[in-house]
């Protein structure tokens, strides 16, 4: 695996914090229906489904997958459409009602803490159901995500407020002089196509949603956490990700280009210096962390907040300490294979001198054992 060592301009430049999101608030073609008014969307990690050209991005670099948010008002709600390669939402501080179905036939409540993949090509929308106003994170598959369809419903009305939705994916606006005779306008779907879509039973989509009580946490899931110092637990969400412990089977384990995966680390313990050859994406949900970039004086080393996002290359190093009371971290790597983690030699050798070495499948194993098998 080639080494990528980041200067400490492109570190910073992946270091995305909430003051750094910017609010598009028009985005979509719903935007005006009084259910949906004031509702932002945030392109933080690649352009997403946006269908507005001019949607800022903080990051354009392509991961395999994409990172963004709804910004939603009280009591609001985003639109029934569907897409064509995954969707997840992660809510961290709020609690969201998500509606399945063209007409919302179901409905699925996901409490703070919670992920939840809803299949794709399936309708699908959400209404904010605290006080205030709340982000909700969404990962989405792929590079190229293929846009997403609207119910005929959300076109009818979208066209009384004067948006339409053209064949290129943007947004064509008559109350801001954009002409419609003659445009190629995205046409609703048939009942014929909407009649061929499947249906899924509420045991089926309640099998998506991941909540904290859900979660089958190890504290053997990365090499270092038998060391002084480095407590850690790892949990599963979707996709076989980057534990270490063959006993960790993920609730969702279809294919998504990703995998998520939650991780908990006690004040002042760490993750030590690793890496592997996907795409990483770290959001610090609870506590103040110190991650470091590259390893000795090359060394990298910024304090982040709760809600930051921080964009790893692949081939990068990098270690992570809960500097603040205990962390909780959102880990997202690309890939549907595993994400095997290559050690600082250091590391390896103190795991080592504590009993514990890597198998040849990748996993965490008493050395002992591994000794008598090479003997």
């Amino acid at each position: 695996m080639n080494e990528r060592i980041l200067t400490p301009d492109e570190a910073d430049a992946r270091i995305i914090s909430p003051a750094e999101f910017v609010a598009d608030d028009e985005a979509f073609v719903d935007v005006r229906l009084p259910d949906s008014a004031g509702k932002d969307n945030y392109a933080i990690i690649g352009p997403g489904v946006s269908q507005n050209p001019d949607q800022h991005i903080n990051l354009t670099e392509k991961h395999g997958f994409n990172v963004g948010a709804a910004g939603v008002p009280a009591g609001a709600v985003n639109n029934q459409h569907l897409h064509f390669t995954a969707e997840v939402f992660v809510s961290t501080n709020a609690e969201w009602e998500f509606r399945v179905g063209l007409d919302c036939e179901q409905t699925l409540l996901a409490p703070p803490g919670s992920v939840i993949s809803i299949p794709t090509w399936i309708f699908r929308g959400f209404r904010n159901l605290s006080d205030d106003y709340a982000m909700l994170y969404a990962v989405l598959g792929g590079d190229d995500t293929g846009g997403i369809i609207w119910s005929p419903k959300v076109l009818q009305q979208a066209a009384l407020t004067g948006l339409y939705l053209r064949l290129d994916n943007t947004l064509l606006d008559t109350t801001a002089g954009d002409e419609l005779d003659g445009a190629p306008l995205v046409a609703p779907l048939s009942e014929e196509d909407i009649s061929g879509l499947r249906a899924y039973t509420d045991a089926e989509l309640r099998g998506r949603l991941v909540t904290q009580q859900d979660l089958a946490w190890s504290d053997r899931a990365l090499l270092d956490s038998v060391l002084p110092g480095h407590c850690s637990q790892l949990a599963p969400v979707l996709g076989w990700g980057m534990t270490m412990d063959r006993d960790h089977v993920p609730p969702i384990i279809n294919p998504h280009t990703f995998s998520i995966e939650w991780l908990k680390v006690p004040a002042g313990n760490r993750v030590g210096a690793h890496r592997h050859g996907d795409a990483q994406v770290l959001m610090a949900v609870e506590g103040e962390w110190i991650i470091a970039f590259n390893r000795g004086e090359a060394a990298v080393r910024r304090r982040i907040s709760p809600h930051t996002l921080v964009s790893v290359p692949p081939g990068a190093w990098r270690s992570l300490e809960a500097a603040g009371g205990e962390g909780l971290m959102l880990v997202v790597n690309g890939g549907d294979s595993r994400n095997l983690l290559e050690w600082d030699p250091e590391i390896t050798e103190a795991a080592r001198r504590e009993g514990w070495a890597v198998d040849a499948g990748g996993y965490a194993a008493p050395e002992r054992v591994l000794l008598r098998q090479a003997q």
